[in-house]
């Protein structure tokens, strides 16, 4: 599917109102507003131009056109797309340089085929400021950026970092208005956090797309976001760029969730998640690395589990004060219908970084959160006819070696093969601390089903 991106002038005070369009099978032109509010952003970097604010653009606008395009309707074989783009970039010469690499990063990340130009942009601001700017010696003061998404990684990831250095640190954080919760997540956390640490920026910003077209009829969209964290990395090296180059970008991600081992082989390849997945963060490097950019993207917890990254953390006072501000779900306000308990939670309790959540929070001893349906204690549904729970039970009742997680974890990805056996051992780890978790706190149900005494 072809994709045309329209960018007007500006408003005063306004982004540009970007439409992502492309023609239906009646040839009509389908356009849908790309929401962009840029005016942290603007504030913080004092920028609308250059490499680093074209590398933003193209985050933004790669998100927009995987949520454009369901798959349901647009797939070639049940998950994957074909999409055709042309990207307005101030200089196409030097974006062709990193074309094969932008290419092979989305296309290993969201599991679709991405053929991509790059077209001359028009010079026109696509952003007319009319409020303060920060000064260029506040925004020389930070040192750092960390992804922050109000989940619980990113927050322990926070935690460390700010524990760790006096240094400031910048905390880029995107939100969705139509998916709910993160941005209210985030503020929360950062209420009590920063009341203890204050040398920290916090830069939070919206980019959805509109729900309706430009003629108000209602569309349909994809709801996996597999592009979410590549646009979290635009916005990071966006607002690096804009301080020095060689600024590192912080990533938080447990090993366990960065490889994700596939449950059953359905699960592996283009179906599975790669949100920060080390093969995935090395190709963003690759490609900013073309342009010019110069900044390391750093995953310190790719050899941790999720119960190790809690039970190291740095100040367990902030964070016993904060985690339950953190959401995990990989389904945050959907599955309604199957849970058992509806209000005063945001997990499901059923998703595997909801079931990860648990396991890690029981290592430290303060798995006593509620979600939306209890594994060991589900009324509604028996745990065969909840989602996602037979392919858990079914990759827990089989026992595997590293060996045996090696070579699935090399089917599923390209991993640094110096670094093939750590990665096994990551998974093998936490594959150890679900047995404990379901011996110490599991119904007889479900040690029966798993054989675990």
């Amino acid at each position: 599917m072809k994709v045309n991106i329209t960018i007007p002038k500006a408003r005063k005070g306004k982004f540009s109102e970007i439409k992502l369009g492309y023609k239906n099978e009646e040839n009509e032109d389908i356009q849908v507003l790309l929401n962009v509010d840029f005016q942290n952003l603007y504030e913080f970097t004092r920028k609308k131009n250059g490499i680093g604010f074209d590398v933003f653009l193209i985050g933004c606008f790669v998100y927009g056109i995987d949520i454009l395009l369901p798959r349901k309707s647009f797939s070639i074989n049940g998950w994957s797309r074909e999409i055709e783009v042309e990207f307005p970039v101030e200089s196409p010469d030097l974006f062709n340089g990193g074309k094969n690499e932008l290419e092979q990063l989305l296309s290993f990340l969201t599991g679709d085929y991405w053929q991509i130009s790059f077209i001359q942009r028009d010079v026109t601001p696509l952003f007319v400021n009319t409020k303060k700017v920060y000064s260029n010696d506040y925004r020389k003061s930070h040192k750092k950026i960390s992804l922050f998404s109000g989940g619980l990684d990113s927050l322990i990831g926070v935690i460390d970092e700010l524990a760790k250095s006096k240094n400031r640190m910048v905390l880029v954080s995107h939100y969705d208005a139509t998916f709910k919760g993160a941005k209210s997540d985030q503020d929360k956390i950062d209420k009590i956090l920063y009341k203890k640490y204050s040398h920290y920026h916090l830069l939070q910003t919206r980019v959805d797309l509109a729900g309706y077209d430009i003629n108000g009829n209602k569309i349909n969209t994809e709801t996996t976001l597999r592009s979410r964290s590549f646009l979290f990395l635009c916005q990071a090296v966006f607002v690096a760029s804009s301080i020095e180059d060689g600024i590192e970008i912080l990533i938080p991600e447990n090993g366990t969730i960065s490889l994700n081992h596939p449950l059953t082989p359905s699960r592996r390849s283009s179906c599975s998640t790669r949100t920060a997945h080390p093969y995935y963060l090395i190709k963003v490097v690759d490609f900013i690395s073309k342009l010019g950019l110069n900044h390391l993207i750093k995953n310190g917890y790719e050899m941790k589990t999720k119960g190790e990254m809690l039970e190291e953390c740095i100040d367990k006072d902030i964070l016993r004060a904060t985690y339950k501000k953190s959401c995990s779900c990989a389904k945050r306000g959907t599955r309604k219908d199957i849970r058992d308990v509806m209000t005063g939670t945001n997990h499901c309790g059923i998703c595997m970084p909801c079931i990860y959540r648990r396991v890690a929070l029981h290592k430290i001893g303060i798995d006593n959160e509620v979600v939306g349906t209890n594994l060991f204690n589900p009324q509604k549904y028996p745990l065969e006819k909840l989602p996602d729970v037979p392919a858990f039970l079914d990759y827990m009742r089989n026992p595997l070696s590293i060996e045996d997680i090696e070579k699935n974890l090399l089917i599923n990805g390209t991993l640094p093969l110096d670094k093939v056996e750590q990665y096994a051992s990551v998974v093998f780890r936490t594959r150890s601390q679900i047995i404990d978790w379901i011996k110490d706190k599991g119904s007889v149900e479900i040690k029966k089903k798993l054989g675990i005494q």
